[in-house]
């Protein structure tokens, strides 16, 4: 692996690592819920058919939706689906986390999420699926495996390059951009 390729990875890991760390008036806000069918018992609400959650920037869907307290806290909640779906922006100056798998389970104190079967998670044009995706926001973690059959096999990566600012290029560049020939100049500089 190549020192740019290793940036690459270190950079999107960082990046999505923090995206189980909402925005911050994202958990003072309320939990907004609909399904099907839904039952509460101890501690632990099981919401059954077209399930929609909501809490600030976080939304889940899914066909299946545990939520599991603990002293009226939310402790983990656990989407299932064909796929389920979850969605989050980590920080305002940064785009959407989008994550879908099969079975989802976000704990919240651990600051993890866990994508299990056909995982796949995007964020600023860059992806990984397999099979298992687990990413942590304290650990600044992100550890994906593949399957057990021969068609899930393999993780699958598609990083995107980070944008460098005008302000932090170096030098030989902008002089290199600035001496590049336009459609005014170009005949002019060949003529002399």
């Amino acid at each position: 692996m190549t020192p740019y390729n290793a940036a690459l990875i270190a950079s999107f890991l960082f990046a999505i690592s923090s995206s189980a760390l909402s925005l911050p008036d994202d958990r003072k806000q309320a939990i907004n819920l609909s399904s099907d069918r839904a039952i509460y018992e101890n501690n632990q609400g099981v919401y059954v058919g077209n399930v929609s959650m909501s809490q600030g920037s976080l939304k889940i869907r899914a066909d299946k939706l545990t939520i599991i307290e603990s002293d009226r806290k939310v402790e983990k909640v656990v989407a299932e689906g064909s796929p389920a779906y979850f969605e989050q922006q980590p920080r305002a100056e940064e785009g959407v986390v989008i994550a879908s798998a099969q079975r989802i389970e976000y704990s919240l104190a651990q600051e993890e999420i866990l994508l299990e079967k056909n995982a796949s998670i995007t964020h600023q044009g860059s992806k990984i699926s397999g099979d298992r995706v687990v990413y942590s926001g304290r650990k600044q973690m992100v550890i994906a495996d593949g399957g057990t059959t021969e068609k899930e096999n393999r993780v699958k990566m598609t990083l995107q390059p980070q944008a460098i600012p005008d302000s932090e290029q170096p030098e030989s560049n902008k002089a290199n951009e600035a001496s590049e020939p336009t459609p005014d100049n170009a005949l002019s500089g060949e003529l002399r």
